[in-house]
């Protein structure tokens, strides 16, 4: 979505591919509920990200849709409501004249020599070609790099990390809950796990007061197999496993909740996500990566697509580990979004090119935002100025932004 912003203020006629029937990905379809990376980490957190993730935060707080920032460790991010979510993309995206078509399934893509000539789409009327001139592959899955055989890896050694299954509880006594230490939580899960009386896979786990002020957003589960394989957004089998399982899971530390944790003694599980919740399959090997030591070191390049102050948030099966960055952020390069395949086409989102710590951190929703716009503008030089994705810079595009007044992440 912001990608499709971006392209039509840079002047170009837009074609939005979306397979659910709104936009927001994994924080809406996945239930996230969070936009996470608009501020720093530390002692004094304050927002630091501004550009389209500020614009689109906004318009949603101008309709009640999101809350005050709340605490994440040493981190703070900010909840919002779905529903608002989707109706502010809709305004966005019908305001910019983009051709949105939701329900519709990307299958295939074409290409003559280096350059991706048509795409073939499931629509509801059957199959039907799109012949695009530039491309921003933001699926989270790398769909059309892969169509293509792009060069792809899979987390660590193909392990990835654990998808969640999201939950929202309703009916809960939210003072209270403001009130309760979140530390006395998870002492209480893992007593309850141990014990027997529940099964209760995750110790360390994610409340949130929703906006609406009457619901909790649950952030507790993961899903492994019986054998401790980590199942694959990629993988069909793996995937319905995966939705089933979490399931089971969200009723279980539901009823955990009602009977051992006193604010929500009259509540009621609401509903879980429309999808699993998964944080990392394909990346990209790009023109850059985002390394390891980029993201601790606190690495800046110049021409950043955006950047992040948000902590490596790693879900294993062995676990969650939480590195922070405090009082410092690192850059996102814009490089990290230039494929090796095809002349014509970016990316942008969780399917950057990225090593596996790195993208624990870079996967966010304020992040996301940042990639997405920075490449939908980039799609004007490359349309405009007859370019290929793999000669762009980071500060061209950053100067391309600016003459065209597209905010970067930096600013205001």
């Amino acid at each position: 979505m912001a990608a499709a912003v971006a392209a039509s203020r840079v002047g170009l006629s837009v074609v939005l591919v979306e397979k659910y029937g709104f936009c927001g990905g994994a924080t809406v379809a996945g239930l996230s509920g969070s936009i996470c990376g608009l501020y720093s980490t530390g002692t004094h957190p304050e927002q630091i990200v501004f550009g389209f993730a500020a614009e689109f935060h906004d318009r949603m707080a101008h309709r009640g849709g999101v809350g005050e920032p709340v605490p994440f460790g040493k981190a703070l991010l900010v909840p919002h409501e779905s529903v608002v979510w989707k109706e502010v993309a809709d305004d966005l995206l019908r305001q910019h004249h983009v051709r949105t078509l939701y329900h519709t399934h990307f299958l295939r893509a074409f290409h003559q020599e280096n350059r991706i000539t048509a795409l073939l789409v499931q629509a509801k009327e059957g199959q039907a070609v799109i012949q695009p001139k530039v491309i921003v592959d933001a699926s989270g899955d790398a769909e059309v790099v892969h169509s293509l055989s792009g060069e792809t890896t899979l987390g660590r050694k193909g392990v990835v990390q654990t998808p969640t299954m999201i939950f929202r509880m309703g009916g809960v006594d939210i003072n209270a809950f403001m009130k309760f230490d979140p530390g006395e939580i998870d002492r209480i899960i893992a007593e309850a796990h141990t014990s027997g009386a529940f099964c209760l896979p995750r110790h360390h786990v994610c409340l949130f007061p929703m906006p609406n002020g009457h619901e909790v957003l649950c952030n507790m589960t993961r899903i492994t197999r019986p054998d401790g394989s980590v199942p694959l957004g990629i993988s069909s089998d793996d995937i319905t496993f995966a939705e089933i399982e979490g399931r089971i899971q969200a009723r279980s530390y539901a009823r955990f909740l009602r009977e051992r944790i006193p604010p929500f003694a009259h509540a009621y599980l609401v509903d879980t996500g429309a999808q699993v919740g998964i944080r990392q399959t394909r990346s990209v090997v790009g023109k850059a990566r985002l390394t390891n030591d980029d993201v601790v070191s606190a690495r800046k390049v110049k021409g950043a697509a955006t950047f992040s102050a948000w902590p490596i948030e790693l879900h294993g099966p062995e676990g969650l580990r939480i590195s922070y960055i405090e009082n410092d952020f690192y850059d996102i390069p814009f490089e990290t979004l230039v494929p090796t395949v095809a002349s014509n086409l970016l990316v942008a989102g969780r399917c950057m090119s990225a090593e596996h710590e790195a993208l624990a951190s870079a996967r966010v929703t304020a992040q996301c935002f940042g990639m997405g716009y920075a490449a939908g503008a980039a799609c004007g030089l490359l349309a405009h100025e007859d370019m290929l994705a793999q000669e762009l810079r980071g500060e061209q595009v950053a100067d391309w932004m600016r003459e065209h007044k597209l905010k970067t992440a930096g600013e205001r």
